[in-house]
This record gives C-alpha cells, sequence and structure tokens, in this order.
C-alpha cells in the first residue's frame, strides 16, 4: 500500500461554514477536522474513494493516451501533480492546474472526447460533478444510515 503522509487539502476550505463536503478537498467535514487523528489505513480510504470519483468522472471525458508523456508533461510545465496517483486522476489535477494556460492537452498525452469546451469550461464542469457525487456519497453512506437508526 502507497503511504500518503499529506492531505487532501486544497486550501479552500467550505467546512468552516458548515459544509457537510469541502467545496475544496471534497472531503467530509468529519474527515477534515480528524484528518490528523486518522491511522494510515483510514487515511488511504478517504485517498482511495477521492481517486475513484475523480478517475469515474474523467472518464466518460477524456483518454490518457500516453502514460510516459503524461508524466513528462508534468514534470516539463512544473505542476503540482502526484505521482502516486492514476492517470486519470493525473488528468484531473493538470486541468484543475492548467486550464487557463493551455488551449489543449496534447502536451500531456491526453485526448479529450468533446474538443469543443476550453478547457476552464471543463475544469469547472468536474469540479462541479466531484463535488455533487461527493455529497451525494456522504449522504447515502452517513445521512441516511443516521436517519434510518432515528426511525427504529
Amino acid at each position: 500500500m502507497t503511504k500518503r503522509t499529506r492531505t487532501p487539502c486544497v486550501g479552500i476550505c467550505s467546512t468552516t461554514y458548515g459544509d457537510e463536503v469541502c467545496r475544496g478537498c471534497k472531503r467530509f467535514s468529519f474527515e477534515v477536522i480528524n484528518w490528523n487523528a486518522f491511522n494510515p489505513e483510514e487515511r488511504e480510504a478517504v485517498w482511495k474513494r477521492l481517486e475513484k470519483l475523480k478517475s469515474q468522472i474523467m472518464s466518460s471525458r477524456l483518454e490518457v493516451l500516453d502514460s510516459d508523456k503524461l508524466s513528462q508533461g508534468i514534470k516539463e510545465f512544473r505542476l503540482k501533480v502526484k505521482d502516486d496517483l492514476n492517470d486519470l486522476s493525473k488528468a484531473f489535477e493538470i486541468i484543475k492546474q492548467a486550464s487557463e494556460s493551455f488551449q489543449s492537452l496534447d502536451d500531456f498525452g491526453i485526448n479529450l472526447f468533446k474538443k469543443e469546451k476550453t478547457l476552464i469550461a471543463l475544469k469547472e464542469e468536474i469540479e462541479k460533478e466531484l463535488y455533487i457525487l461527493s455529497k451525494a456519497h456522504f449522504e447515502k453512506y452517513f445521512i441516511e444510515p443516521m436517519n434510518r437508526k432515528k426511525i427504529i
């Protein structure tokens, strides 16, 4: 198992304003609050959930044609993308960081399925979808079970 000691935090926390799901990193409020107390397995579970959601979102929008070119582009353009992410999650991070600087993702070996969208529009779309999926996950696996317990 890869040990990821870093936090998913992106420095834009909305849980301090009462959101149950952070609009920045998409973690649940209790995950943000308790992150430093989590053991490595708990942290990895959060990382895997976020990576799975990002991969789900990206797989319908693009394909990574060349993993080596992806890694080389990240290094060449000095993007802050961790190498322990899968290729689709790396593509997600590239779009988040480079959407205003690039017109295409050819330098990263990425093929977009819908070429008519700007990278800025794509960034906004994937961020919104990740928030919606994270919120739905939170409601299904944390809110609904709590509500069922109240009924019983």
